[in-house]
């Protein structure tokens, strides 16, 4: 939305400037343009490090965008070219979706300004998703909520972070050099210097290049078994395990409440047998009951891993389930397959054949 269907940067960054100066920080026009189309949580981590209270995080958040929207009110324009795209597209039968990192309000006050909220079936804001640009998250959960393949998306961005969101998540780019210029957005598959030269043709075109059906035909799909650990089942974590899961574009077809034995764990476990930390790990897993779910998707094996992070927490990159959840090694909230072979051998270990539901 901001840099792409309506000039807003400007505004931001004023209202970041007026923020930061009650609290003795100078924010340069600089610094803006490193953090622009991030999400405020990122920003403020950037600006402040780590030394801050969950307070004072929400009171900067919330002051920034009150001024943002106060700036902003009377000047909502749409950039060149957006209002005869998004109309035409719609005309020729495309599903369109906003993507933005930014507040719902900010959304709501943009778009009912310009009168284009019936162009998008669906809206993503920064409430939807845990992770911000480069992740494809925001991405990923539009396509999975327009009920299409990313593979059939395209994706139009003026940030570089956002470039790299959209490959990351295996859609078309068509890069505007709204906030940046074209060499910093090459990335892209097509870089334009304003929307009046985009049409559908070069959607269509975009859309039928055979880089992108090799790409996707190349993608396996797969189940692997995912287990909300006991650590995270006592502090009520499962939901939000699973949706970190649904939010990268993976379909549960599989799940159950079960409460393990000790022979089913030893099997679960047979490949730690005779090592020191083996009875403590069946003693842990018996603790309490869990859920096990089979998640469905392109390469989910390797996605869902990914998205778990490292082992152990301490190691684990920052947004990953075990980073922000994880407690150490054994408490680390999440188990997934890490193979194949070992996908289908723990799934049947937990699931019968009439149980799972695959989608495709």
């Amino acid at each position: 939305m901001d840099g792409v269907i309506v000039d807003s940067a400007l505004y931001h960054m004023r209202s970041w400037q007026e923020t930061y100066r009650s609290t003795g920080i100078t924010f340069t026009e600089q610094d803006f343009k490193h953090v622009f189309g991030m999400r405020n949580d990122e920003i403020i981590r950037l600006v402040l490090g780590k030394d801050f209270t969950d307070e004072k995080f929400k009171a900067i958040a919330q002051a920034k965008e009150v001024a943002f929207r106060q700036l902003i009110r009377s000047y909502v324009k749409p950039l060149p070219g957006v209002i005869k795209l998004l109309d035409t597209v719609d005309a020729a039968g495309f599903l369109q979706a906003l993507v933005s990192s930014t507040p719902v309000e900010n959304i709501d006050l943009i778009i009912d300004s310009l009168g284009v909220r019936r162009h998008f079936r669906e809206i993503i804001s920064g409430y939807d998703v845990t992770e911000g640009k480069p992740s494809p998250q925001g991405y990923l959960l539009a396509a999975h909520r327009l009920g299409v393949h990313p593979a059939d998306c395209v994706v139009i961005e003026d940030a570089v972070a956002g470039v790299e969101a959209a490959r990351g998540g295996r859609m078309k780019c068509i890069a505007v050099t709204n906030t940046h210029p074209a060499e910093r957005l090459a990335a892209a598959d097509m870089v334009v210097s304003s929307l009046e030269m985009v049409n559908v043709g070069i959607i269509e075109r975009l859309l039928t290049q055979n880089s992108g059906l090799a790409e996707r035909s190349h993608m396996p799909i797969e189940k692997s078994l995912v287990l909300v650990k006991p650590d995270a089942m006592k502090r009520r974590l499962a939901g939000a395990i699973i949706n970190r899961f649904e939010q990268r574009g993976l379909t549960v077809v599989g799940m159950k409440l079960i409460h393990m034995d000790a022979t089913l764990a030893r099997r679960h476990y047979a490949v730690h047998e005779g090592k020191p930390f083996f009875d403590g790990l069946v003693k842990y897993i018996t603790s309490t009951p869990i859920v096990a779910i089979i998640f469905e998707g392109e390469n989910a094996i390797e996605l869902i891993r990914r998205t778990m992070g490292a082992t152990d927490p301490a190691k684990a990159e920052k947004g990953t389930i075990r980073a922000d959840f994880g407690v150490d090694i054994q408490n680390n909230a999440v188990h997934g397959s890490d193979s194949p072979e070992n996908a289908a051998k723990e799934i049947a270990l937990f699931f019968k054949k009439g149980e799972i539901y695959g989608v495709y």
